[in-house]
C-alpha cells in the first residue's frame, strides 16, 4: 500500500534531507512500535539517521513515541552490496519478517513509470491530482485483491515450510548436539543484539581457504598412490579377499576408462604408452581373477552357457572365453560378482556366504564414496572462495581454474563410484529402509552445502555436471562453476537464500566430525539453514494473522460506514437520503469483500492447516507450513505491528 504523504519529489536525487522528510512524514500516520525500514542504501542512510533526526528534522515530523527501527536491504538489491558486515541488513536473518522481500516500491514504480511522459508537462496541481488518482487506484486494487494474494501466498507457504523444516532437522540430527546448542545460543544472541550489532556474526565465515600449492600436493599424492596400485598381491584367497579384489579391479577399470576417454589423435606417444602399460597390468590381474572366479563362483560358466542359449544377446561375448585372448580392452570386461547374478540363481552360482560378503563391502563402498564426495566438495568450495577473493588476471585465473577442474574431476569419480556401488547393493539387498540413507544420487544432489538447489535453466552448478556436459546446453564460460558462493552469483539471481535447501548428501549417512565446531563454513550454513526454517515458519504465522486482520478490518469498516448514515443532522432530507444511500452502498461493498475472502480462505485451505478464523475468533496461529520465494509480498506494509489488543481498533490497510 502507498501510505499518505509516502511519495515525494526528488529534485536533486535521493538526498538524505529529502528522504528523511518523506520517512518522517510517513511515521506520523503509522501507529506502530517497531518499524522495519527497507531501503536500497540502508547500510549508508541508516548509520547517522538518529543524529540527523536530532539536528535537522523539523518539529512537525519528529515523533515523541519510542520507536524501534530495524534497517534492511531489499532482497533484489542485496547482492549488489558487499557481503562483509551486511548480514545485519539481510531480510533472511531478521526475525519476524517472514519471507518478505520488501521490493514493493519497485512494483509500484514499474506500472507507474508511464505516467512520467504525461505528468512532466502538467502544472503542479494537475500533476499531483493525476498521481493521487493513480496511486489511489493502485491501493484499491491491492485492497480488493487481498483475498487471492494471501490465498496464493498461504498455499505456497504451507508446503514450503515443511521442506525447510525437514531440511534443517536433517542437518541438525547429524551434528554434535553440544555443538548445535552452542551455535543456537550464538544465533539467538546475535538476533537479540540491537543495531549496530556487537555480538559475533554466526553467518560470517572467516577467510579460511586452502592454497593452490596444498591442493596440488594432495592431488600429486593421490596420483602416486594410483600408480603404486599397478600390482596386487594375491597370497590371500579368502572369500572376502576375492570380493575385495573384484572391487579393486572395478575401480581400476573406471580409472582406465577415464584415461582412455582423454586419449585422442593429438595425444603424445608417452601418454598412449602409459595407457597401454596400465591395460597390460589390468589384463594380468584379470587372468588371476579368472582363476579365483572358478573357485568362489563355480556355477558361473554353466550360468553363462544357459543364458547364452536362452538369449544370446544378453551375455557379452568377452565373458565367454579367457579375457587374455580377446582383443577387447580389459577396462570393458565384466567383473562377475554376486551382484551381477539374478537373486534366483545366486545360490547355485556362488559359494555360500559370498553375496553377504559383497553386500557388506558394497555398503562400506557407498559410505566411503559419499564421504569422498563431501570432502571433494568442501575442498572445491574453499578453492573457489580463494579464487574469487585473491586471483586476478587471465594467466593466474586459468591456472587456478585448472586446479579447480582437477578437483571437479574427483567429484565425478566419487559420484560414479557411489552410483555403481549403490546399484550393486540394490541388487543384493533389494528395496528397503536402507534406501532412506543411501538414496539415488541425482546430478542435482551433487552440490556443496553453500550451493543453491534451484538455479535458473541453462546454468551449471558446483557438482559433476557444472560444465553442463549434457548435449545441446551451453553455459557462459565466465560463470561456469562459479555459482557456489553468493558473491559470485549475478545481480539478477538475487541471494538465492530464501528457498534454498541443503542436499541430502550432507546430512544422510554422515558421521559426526571432531572438528565440526571449528568448521566456519559448516557453522555458517547451519545458521543459514536455521534462519530459512525460522523465516518460513514466520511466513505462515504472518499470513494467518494478516488474514485475520483483513477480515476484522472489513467488518469494522462496514460498521464505520453504517454509522455515517446518521452522523449529520444539519442537512436537508434529500441530502441525508443521498448520504445514507452512499454509506450503505459502501458498507455493502465491505460486507461482500469480507464474505468473499472468508469463502476463499476457509474452504481451500481447510485441508492444509485448519480453517482461517473469522472476525469473531481469536486468530490463534496453527503451525504447519512453509514460505514462498524471494518475490513474496506478504510484508508490503514493511512494519511489524505492536503487540496489543485489536478488539476496538483495527489495523488500517
Amino acid at each position: 500500500m502507498i501510505l499518505p504523504v509516502g511519495v515525494g519529489n526528488l529534485p536533486k536525487g535521493e538526498r538524505y534531507s529529502t528522504m528523511d522528510y518523506i520517512f518522517g512524514s510517513v511515521l506520523q500516520s503509522v501507529m506502530v512500535a517497531i518499524v522495519l525500514i527497507s531501503y536500497d542504501v540502508a547500510c549508508q542512510w541508516f548509520v547517522n539517521l538518529f543524529t540527523r533526526m536530532e539536528r535537522n528534522w523539523p518539529d512537525e515530523i519528529k515523533t515523541a513515541r519510542e520507536l524501534k527501527f530495524v534497517p534492511a536491504i531489499p532482497k533484489l538489491h542485496y547482492p549488489m552490496h558487499e557481503a562483509a558486515g551486511h548480514h545485519v541488513y539481510s531480510l533472511n536473518y531478521i526475525p519476524g519478517v517472514g519471507l518478505s522481500d520488501c521490493e514493493c516500491p519497485e512494483r509500484v514504480w514499474a506500472p507507474h513509470n508511464a505516467l512520467g511522459n504525461s505528468t512532466k508537462t502538467q502544472a503542479p496541481g494537475s500533476r499531483q491530482d493525476v498521481l493521487d488518482d493513480h496511486f489511489g487506484f493502485w491501493n484499491w486494487l491491492k485492497y480488493v485483491g487481498m483475498g487471492t494474494t494471501l490465498s496464493r501466498k498461504y498455499r505456497a507457504a504451507v508446503g514450503e515450510r515443511n521442506v525447510q523444516s525437514e531440511g534443517h532437522r536433517g542437518l541438525t540430527d547429524v551434528l554434535d548436539p553440544n555443538v548445535v546448542k552452542r551455535w543456537e545460543i550464538m544465533c539467538a544472541a546475535w538476533e537479540k543484539d540491537a543495531f549496530p550489532k556487537k555480538k559475533k556474526d554466526p553467518y560470517h565465515v572467516e577467510e579460511e581457504t586452502i592454497s593452490e600449492a596444498r591442493a596440488k600436493k594432495e592431488l600429486a599424492a593421490e596420483e602416486a598412490k594410483r600408480l603404486a596400485d599397478g600390482e596386487i598381491s594375491l597370497h590371500k584367497t579368502s572369500a572376502s579377499s576375492f570380493v575385495a579384489i573384484g572391487l579393486e579391479i572395478e575401480e581400476t577399470q573406471r580409472r582406465l576408462q577415464r584415461l582412455a576417454h582423454g586419449i585422442n589423435s593429438h595425444s603424445t606417444d608417452a601418454k598412449d604408452g602409459s595407457l597401454t602399460e596400465q591395460r597390460n597390468v589390468l589384463r594380468s590381474r584379470l587372468r588371476v581373477w579368472d582363476q579365483l572366479v572358478s573357485i568362489y563362483m563355480p556355477g558361473l560358466l554353466q550360468f553363462l552357457t544357459d543364458q547364452a542359449e536362452k538369449e544370446p544377446s544378453s551375455v557379452p561375448s568377452e565373458v565367454t572365453v579367457d579375457i587374455a585372448t580377446k582383443s577387447t580392452h580389459p577396462e570393458d570386461a565384466h567383473v562377475w560378482l554376486p551382484s551381477r547374478i539374478p537373486p534366483s540363481q545366486r545360490r547355485r552360482v556362488c559359494r555360500e556366504g559370498l553375496p553377504e560378503i559383497e553386500e557388506r563391502l558394497r555398503s562400506g563402498q557407498c559410505h566411503d564414496s559419499l564421504e569422498n564426495l563431501r570432502q571433494t566438495l568442501r575442498l572445491k568450495s574453499r578453492m573457489i572462495q580463494f579464487k574469487n577473493q585473491n586471483i586476478r588476471g587471465q594467466r593466474d585465473g586459468t591456472r587456478s581454474r585448472a586446479v579447480i577442474d582437477r578437483i571437479h574431476d574427483r567429484a565425478k569419480v566419487a559420484a560414479g563410484k557411489y552410483r555403481s556401488a549403490r546399484s550393486a547393493l540394490l541388487s543384493l539387498r533389494g528395496p528397503g529402509d536402507w534406501e532412506k540413507n543411501l538414496r539415488v544420487l541425482e546430478d542435482s544432489d551433487i552440490r556443496g552445502y553453500q550451493d543453491p538447489d534451484r538455479l535458473r535453466p541453462r546454468k551449471g552448478r558446483m557438482g559433476i555436471f557444472e560444465d553442463d556436459e549434457s548435449p545441446g546446453v551451453t553455459v557462459e564460460p565466465d560463470n561456469v562453476g562459479l555459482t557456489l558462493l553468493n558473491q559470485s552469483r549475478t545481480r539478477r539471481d538475487g541471494t538465492g537464500e530464501t528457498r534454498r535447501t541443503i542436499s541430502w548428501i550432507w546430512y544422510n549417512a554422515r558421521t559426526v566430525q571432531p572438528d565440526d565446531e571449528k568448521d566456519e563454513i559448516l557453522r555458517s550454513e547451519w545458521a543459514k539453514s536455521r534462519a530459512r526454517a525460522e523465516r518460513a515458519r514466520e511466513e505462515v504465522l504472518l499470513l494467518r494473522e494478516e488474514m485475520r486482520r483483513v477480515l476484522k478490518y472489513l467488518d469494522w469498516k462496514a460498521k464505520w460506514w453504517r454509522d455515517r448514515t446518521s452522523s449529520r443532522s444539519d442537512i436537508s432530507s434529500s441530502l441525508a437520503e443521498g448520504i445514507q444511500a452512499f454509506a450503505l452502498a459502501q458498507a455493502d461493498v465491505q460486507d461482500l469483500l469480507a464474505d468473499h475472502f472468508r469463502k476463499l480462505w476457509d474452504t481451500p485451505l481447510q485441508s492444509l492447516d485448519g480453517t482461517i478464523p473469522s472476525s469473531e475468533e481469536t486468530g490463534q496461529e496453527n503451525d504447519d507450513g512453509d514460505g514462498e520465494d524471494d518475490d513474496s509480498d506478504s510484508g508490503e506494509s514493511e512494519v511489524e505491528e505492536a503487540q496489543e489488543d485489536e478488539d476496538d481498533e483495527p489495523i488500517l490497510p
